[in-house]
C-alpha cells in the first residue's frame, strides 16, 4: 500500500495493513507529506520561502496580526510568545483589520511540493496553526480572553466567527490552488491544562464549537480530512471535536489524558495521531517503558481496522529526550503497529 492509502485506511477504518507513520524529521520516514501556510509575501523578511518549510515567528518582530514575538531559544524548538496585546480593549475588535487569508505569497512553492508528494505517493497535510482560541489569546491576552468569555460573550463569539472566517479563507484558497490535491487541513488549539479545560465544557460548546464546525465543514466540502491538535487534559471535549468533524486528533500526552479513559471515550470513533507521552515517558529514555506504552496505545486506541498514526515529537531538547529514544519509539510502533 502507498503512504496515502495507509493514512486513508486508518482514517476511514477500512483495514490497512498497518498503522500510519509520521517520523519525517527524526528518521526521514513516514506516510505524510506536510506543507505549511506562509505569511503574505509583503509581511515576511526578504528571502525565498516555500510551503515545504514551516515559518516561525521572527524574534523581536511583529507578525501580520500585530503581535510582537520574543524568544530566548535560538534553536527553533520554542517559537516564543507575543509580548504585546494588539486588542487592549474588546471594543478594539470593531476597528481591527484581520489579515487576508488569500493574500499573495501564502502558498509559494505549492506546485513543486505537491508534485514531490505525488511522486512519493504520500498523504498531503496542510498546516494552518492557531485556529481560534490560540489566535484569540495572542491578540487579546490570555487572562482577558478568559474573562471576556464570561463578561463579553457576544464580542468573543464575534471574534471567534471572524477567526473562523480567516481559516475558511485559507481552506478555500488551498483548494483553488491545489486543485483537490491537498488531502487534509491541519490546525491547532491547545485547550487543556494539566488538570482540566481552560474554560468550562459548556462555554466551549456555546462559543467555540459552532465555529469549529463551520471550518471543518468547509474542509470536508473541499475534499479534505481534518487533523486537530490539542494539548492538555481535554477529555471533556473529545467527543465534541469528533462530532464537529475532526478525522484525526493529535495527542502527545496520552498518559495525562489517561489511556484507558480515552479508549472508552473514542476508540474506533476517530483516528489518533499519537506519540509516547512526552512528559511522563519519553524523557526517561527507558526502552522498556517506551515499548510497553506503544503496545498499550496500539491495543487501546487503534482497532484491527485502523485508527492510528504514530507521530514523532520533533523538539527533543524541549522535552529532555534523545534521538535514540525517538528512533526506538519508531521501531516499537513499526513492530507492534501491524494490523494484518
Amino acid at each position: 500500500m502507498t503512504g496515502y492509502e495507509i493514512i486513508k485506511g486508518n482514517i476511514n477504518f477500512t483495514g490497512p495493513e498497518r498503522i500510519g507513520i509520521r517520523f519525517d524529521r527524526i528518521a526521514g520516514k513516514g506516510d505524510v507529506y506536510r506543507i505549511f501556510v506562509l505569511p503574505p509575501a509583503d509581511k515576511r523578511p526578504e528571502g525565498t520561502y516555500s510551503v515545504k518549510k514551516k515559518f516561525r515567528p521572527q524574534n523581536k518582530a511583529f507578525d501580520e496580526w500585530g503581535c510582537y514575538w520574543e524568544s530566548d531559544d535560538e534553536t527553533g524548538s520554542d517559537m516564543g510568545q507575543p509580548t504585546n496585546i494588539p486588542l487592549k480593549e474588546i471594543e478594539d475588535l470593531e476597528t481591527y483589520v484581520f489579515p487576508d487569508p488569500k493574500a499573495p505569497g501564502r502558498f509559494d512553492g505549492l506546485e513543486e511540493a505537491l508534485k514531490e508528494a505525488e511522486e512519493k505517493q504520500l498523504y498531503v497535510q496542510l498546516n494552518s496553526p492557531h485556529c481560534i482560541f490560540e489566535r484569540m489569546h495572542f491578540l487579546r491576552g490570555f487572562q482577558d480572553t478568559l474573562m471576556d468569555c464570561i463578561a463579553e460573550p457576544e464580542a468573543i463569539e464575534e471574534m471567534a466567527r471572524k477567526l473562523a472566517d480567516y481559516q475558511i479563507g485559507i481552506i478555500e484558497e488551498a483548494y483553488r490552488l491545489g486543485k483537490g490535491r491537498i488531502h487534509c487541513y491541519d490546525t491547532t488549539d491547545d485547550w487543556g491544562t494539566q488538570n482540566s479545560l481552560m474554560i468550562s465544557p459548556e462555554l466551549f460548546r456555546e462559543i467555540f464549537k459552532p465555529q469549529y464546525k463551520r471550518i471543518f465543514d468547509k474542509a470536508h466540502a473541499c475534499g479534505m480530512d481534518v487533523r486537530f491538535h490539542t494539548d492538555g487534559k481535554v477529555n471533556d471535549i473529545l467527543l465534541d471535536i469528533i462530532e464537529v468533524g475532526a478525522n484525526i486528533i493529535n495527542i502527545h500526552q496520552p498518559r495525562l489524558l489517561g489511556i484507558d479513559e480515552v479508549s472508552k471515550i473514542a476508540q474506533g470513533k476517530v483516528c489518533f495521531e499519537v506519540s509516547v507521552d512526552i512528559q511522563a515517558t519519553m524523557p526517561t529514555g527507558d526502552k522498556k517503558l517506551i515499548e510497553e506504552e506503544v503496545k498499550e496505545l496500539v491495543d487501546k486506541w487503534a482497532t484491527k481496522d485502523g485508527g492510528m498514526i504514530a507521530v514523532e515529537y520533533g523538539y527533543l531538547n524541549a522535552i529532555g529526550t534523545t534521538k535514540e529514544s525517538m528512533l526506538y519509539e519508531l521501531e516499537c510502533f513499526e513492530k507492534y503497529g501491524k494490523l494484518r
